[in-house]
Parts: structure tokens; sequence; C-alpha cells
């Protein structure tokens, strides 16, 4: 369902406080995902060493166009990871802006809570 929701919102120019909501958790499926974000799954599961820049372009990607393009199996992908917290934290201050750190550190815990008990992909629905 919640991609659907993104789906919805993709065209259009102007949007409300919710639907921007909904691209923030997407851009950060996109960004954590390893279909989107190979330098970002690399690292956060202990690949490959700390590249803040190649994080940062990569969430940079994630926000401006990544997001669109989430399906089920990256928000799955995203959901059920077990990322290291102290890596995770290292990611965030790394890969967003001081600005909007918090918000999207906020936005990705909310989101984790939210969409973690509706991840049954629909080919597999009854």
């Amino acid at each position: 369902m919640f991609v659907g929701e993104v789906r919805k919102i993709v065209g259009k120019m102007n949007l409300t406080e919710k639907e921007i909501e909904v691209m923030k958790k997407a851009a950060l499926i996109a960004a954590l995902s390893s279909n989107h974000s190979w330098k970002t799954y690399k690292y956060l599961n202990n690949y490959s060493e700390l590249d803040k820049d190649g994080l940062a372009s990569e969430f940079e990607e994630a926000v401006k166009d990544g997001w669109k393009k989430i399906t089920e199996i990256d928000v799955e992908e995203v959901i059920n990871g077990e990322f290291n917290p102290y890596v995770l934290s290292t990611w965030f201050y790394n890969a967003i802006d001081e600005k909007e750190r918090i918000g999207y550190a906020t936005t990705f815990n909310n989101m984790k809570k939210q969409l973690a008990y509706g991840l049954e992909p629909m080919e597999k629905r009854v």
C-alpha cells in the first residue's frame, strides 16, 4: 500500500504535508535499499569503509528521483533491515545535511514502526 501512495504523488507539483512525509519516507527507502544505493548498502552491512561523498551523493539522488522508483521489495528490505545503530547514525550524520538530519531520523523511526506490520507483498496476499 505504501508504494501505491508513492505512485499517487509522483507527478504532483504541490504536495500536502502528508504527501511530503510520504516522499521523505520513500526517499529514505531509496537511500537505504541495495536496489538504489549500492554504496550505502555496502557501508550499512559492513562490506565497505565509510565513503562520505558517496553516501551523500546516493542520498541526494534518492531525494531527487530515487523515491519515485521504489518497489515493495525495497520497502521490505529497509523495514526489515537490522542496521547497527552506530553505523546507521554515522550514515545519517554523513549523508544528510545537518538542517534536515533530525527530521529524517524521526521520519525513519516512525516509518519503521508504521510499516512493519503491513509488509506482506501483494503477490503473496490471498
